[in-house]
């Protein structure tokens, strides 16, 4: 049942936003979660919800509504549809949740003092366009990102769950097949660590500084961006492809890998993109397959959720936790830091 889940998480994190007030989103599939998290762990919570393609302000609501009745407690949960000034106003907690970004100086204008902004990801994964960081810090309000490799938190470990369901959707096979991995961040030894236990052979590229972070049962063919793919993987069925900055574009005919390049190094590549952008257009135009055929700027080709809500669930949890953190000035949890302030 979805509501013990977030029981769990709070009482492994010690969660108690008991006398806050939360302004977050509302949303649909497992991002449910969050405003319920909030209320669950103490807080009176004021959950904006805007209309998308994933559904209606009314589904959202239903759907919110539906998870609240699920639990034994009343909850004080308040949905709404416009993010007003006094709303910004009563927010102890404002996090940067989707339907609230960009949190810029016309919302932020309103916040209160001592007002704690969680980011809900880690620190090298910030973004510009999310939040207006020196308006906020003009403002005296504390931004945070979530440590989300502490082990009540745990969200990185669902990364290589997530490549391997990439790799189905893309209908590929792991068993007795070859991949290259192409990384330059902190995903990659997750991923790795999953996909090497699972497929045929797994080759990485990655920055040679971070050679010690994986784990034997690779074969290590460094020097990200470099492609000096061994004959062994020429063949291989898919580059996993994940690269930081997000937003930045990595494969094109301007990018740090070259599209000729990739096409050169391997004899029929596909690429999957995990993370980080690459010129569609020109893959198109150069034959090169891509797998999903299109994502926004800056978003992830496979998303947490689509292996079910539990990394949601931990990810919304561990930023609330951050959250607290901020509020009360204890960074520490069971020993180690929840939260890196910004």
């Amino acid at each position: 049942m979805l509501v013990d889940k977030l029981l769990r998480r709070i009482e492994a994190l010690e969660l108690d936003l008991r006398g806050r007030t939360v302004l977050t989103e509302a949303a649909t599939g497992a991002y449910v979660v969050t405003p319920v998290l909030a209320a669950l762990a103490g807080a009176r919570v004021l959950a904006f919800t805007r209309a998308t393609r994933y559904g209606s302000v009314d589904d959202v609501f239903a759907g919110t509504r539906r998870l609240m009745a699920e639990c034994d407690r009343p909850l004080d949960v308040t949905l709404i549809d416009q993010v007003t000034p006094e709303v910004i106003a009563q927010a102890d907690v404002i996090t940067n949740s989707g339907h609230l970004r960009p949190l810029n100086r016309q919302l932020l204008q309103h916040a209160k003092a001592g007002a704690v902004i969680p980011l809900m990801y880690e620190a090298w994964e910030w973004r510009d366009a999310d939040l207006d960081l020196a308006f906020a810090r003009e403002r005296g309000l504390k931004v945070g990102a979530t440590n989300e490799r502490h082990p009540d938190v745990d969200v990185f470990s669902y990364l290589g769950d997530m490549a391997v369901k990439q790799i189905f959707d893309a209908g590929l096979c792991l068993r007795h097949n070859r991949f290259v991995l192409v990384c330059n961040n902190d995903f990659g030894p997750y991923i790795a660590r999953t996909l090497a236990a699972l497929c045929g052979g797994l080759a990485v590229i990655d920055k040679d500084e971070n050679r010690v972070k994986y784990d034997a049962g690779i074969d290590w063919i460094g020097g990200f961006p470099a492609l000096n793919i061994p004959p062994a993987y020429r063949s291989a069925e898919a580059v996993v492809f994940t690269a930081y900055p997000f937003d930045r574009t990595w494969i094109g005919a301007q990018g740090e890998i070259p599209v000729e390049r990739l096409k050169a190094a391997f004899d029929a590549p596909l690429v999957l993109r995990y993370a980080g952008d690459v010129s569609e257009s020109d893959l198109g135009a150069a034959g090169v397959r891509l797998f999903p055929a299109h994502v926004a700027s800056g978003h992830m080709g496979v998303l947490p959720s689509a292996v079910g809500p539990d990394p949601i669930v931990r990810l919304q949890a561990g930023g609330l936790k951050s959250a607290e953190a901020m509020l009360t000035g204890r960074h520490l949890h069971r020993g180690l830091p929840v939260v890196e302030m910004l």
